[in-house]
């Protein structure tokens, strides 16, 4: 069952309106639309959607309870944050057709740690996120990448993925995910023979001690 959020019509347009929502009313300016509804501006309570966007996930379905219109099924299709302020200033919700499937940014998570990493070389994951097409109720939360097994020079691509009964990763298989490369910086292998290097004195030291016998 969906997590519900109550909606109010929104007539406040102006920059110093839209502050005073935000600021003395603690609410959240944000836009409803969807592929069979026309746009409207709404706001809602700033507390309460932090509340349940945590409780349903990045790609959860809210039931929006629009005042006076109905409640739809929606997802958080855009977020602007002012990470300045650590304030979330503006959302987009969009309706959806739970029968129907959409596309959205799933998050990559990588587990565990590399052989190559062991071995001295640096992981480098290129994708955070990956498109994946799903009904809403089907999107997962992340999906997780095992690099255990990966040694330097070795990459994971977005074919590697694990498959889903119910959704569909939709970017190029081709396209690397995470790599581990060499060490930008050869280790010294024995640090003797490294010390060894560092007390021996420079190649004109002897001339100059030679110089210095002489001239006594």
């Amino acid at each position: 069952m969906a997590a519900t959020l109550k909606a109010l019509d929104r007539n406040t347009t102006k920059r110093s309106e839209l502050r005073v929502l935000r600021e003395e009313q603690e609410g959240l300016p944000a836009v409803l639309y969807g592929k069979d509804r026309s746009s409207a501006p709404v706001s809602v309570d700033a507390l309460e959607f932090i509340k349940v966007y945590r409780e349903v996930g990045k790609n959860g379905v809210i039931e929006l309870d629009f005042e006076g219109q109905g409640k739809y099924p929606v997802m958080v299709y855009d977020m602007q944050v002012d990470h300045l302020k650590n304030q979330i200033m503006h959302v987009d919700f969009y309706s959806v057709d739970l029968d129907k499937e959409v596309e959205a940014e799933v998050p990559v998570h990588l587990k565990g740690t590399a052989q190559g990493d062991k071995d001295g070389g640096v992981v480098q994951q290129m994708l955070h996120e990956i498109t994946v097409k799903a009904k809403p109720n089907d999107f997962p939360d992340s999906i997780d990448i095992d690099i255990s097994e990966l040694n330097v020079g070795d990459a994971v691509l977005v074919s590697d993925l694990p498959k889903g009964n119910k959704y569909e990763v939709t970017a190029d298989g081709e396209e690397p995910i995470a790599s581990v490369v060499p060490p930008t910086k050869e280790p010294v292998e024995d640090e003797e023979e490294a010390d060894e290097v560092a007390e021996e004195p420079p190649a004109d030291a002897e001339d100059k001690d030679d110089e210095t016998t002489k001239t006594e």
